[in-house]
């Protein structure tokens, strides 16, 4: 009888113990369901302080500000997507340095939350930053990576054509030595001799109207000869200066290439975030910055002057916006 009931008492202790280990697996089962979430397809909205932040859960994708970025990209399109991001919260009032802090903070999130961010994040650092410091912290990785991607585009060979001839020769010298005025002048110079051969045999810009330099001209200019001269500018002011950086600004404060949809409000926005304007009315040419530090966006400006040195900059904004439209 003791027996017995000392196997029945052996049974029960170990079906309750089988019992116990099965609710305890059951239970990380779910839990590692639901921290495994960057391989679903489901999005949350998080709101953090100074925007609403959207989560996309799937791995590839994070979106920042509204900007989705897939992180399977080449890094030269998530550098221009992280320029173009820091671009748009200058725009809300942040500091180029508090833009570029913000986005560091969202891409470190990421990668703490994601291992696919955080093995891209650490592989961009890796292969595109000039410092060769070894850290495991994804907050300094991700300080490095856009840092590292608001220079990429500027200064990765791939994206410049090498200029060594024919109209850009005098150009590519000038910029490369600094000269910003004269290579203002120069870019204008090339613009208006490369379009005038490319102007129809019955255009009244041939005839009567030569001296008039307007859209016209930007309109029949080889897109090539338009990107070329937007690579130099580019890569001699490290991403600072040249039209795809107009267009950017342009674009962020919603300007199109469609005079229907430009205002003079956004002109004069415009005018004050590439620093043609200030206090309120535009600047004398006297008073254009023709060095290194100048605004984004400040130069080239002569090609789209049209006024005199004596007076207040004239923007002919038609050449702005076809530019935009073809750049």
């Amino acid at each position: 009888m003791l027996f017995f009931f000392g196997g029945l008492a052996i049974l029960i202790f170990g079906l309750g113990f089988y019992l116990y280990i099965l609710r305890v697996r059951n239970k990380q089962n779910s839990l590692d369901e639901s921290s495994v979430d960057y391989e679903t397809n489901e999005t949350r909205n998080i709101y953090t302080k100074g925007g609403n932040y959207t989560e996309n859960l799937n791995g590839d994708q994070i979106e920042i500000y509204g900007d989705v970025i897939n992180i399977n990209q080449d890094f030269s399109e998530i550098a221009k997507e992280i320029c173009e991001l820091i671009t748009e919260l200058k725009n809300q009032g942040h500091s180029e340095e508090d833009a570029k802090t913000e986005i560091a903070t969202k891409l470190a999130e990421e990668a703490y939350k994601k291992p696919k961010v955080r093995k891209k994040l650490f592989m961009w650092k890796k292969s595109f930053s000039t410092n060769t410091k070894e850290t495991n912290d994804e907050t300094e990785v991700a300080k490095e990576v856009v840092t590292s991607a608001t220079a990429y585009s500027h200064t990765s060979s791939k994206d410049f054509t090498e200029v060594v001839s024919g109209y850009y020769h005098k150009l590519d010298e000038l910029l490369q030595a600094r000269k910003w005025k004269e290579a203002d002048l120069e870019t204008a110079k090339i613009i208006y001799v490369i379009s005038h051969k490319e102007l129809p045999e019955n255009s009244p810009y041939r005839t009567y109207m030569r001296n008039y330099f307007g859209s016209e001209y930007i309109k029949v200019l080889p897109r090539k000869d338009l990107n070329n001269i937007n690579k130099l500018w580019l890569k001699y002011s490290n991403g600072r200066f040249g039209f795809s950086v107009q267009k950017r600004i342009w674009k962020c404060l919603g300007g199109g290439s469609d005079t229907t949809y430009n205002s003079p409000e956004i002109q004069k926005k415009f005018g004050d975030e590439v620093g043609w304007r200030k206090e309120g009315d535009w600047v004398y040419y006297s008073d254009l910055l023709y060095w290194r530090t100048a605004p984004s966006g400040h130069l080239p400006i002569l090609l789209m002057l049209n006024s005199g040195k004596s007076e207040r900059c004239n923007i002919d904004f038609a050449i702005l916006e076809v530019i935009v439209g073809r750049i």
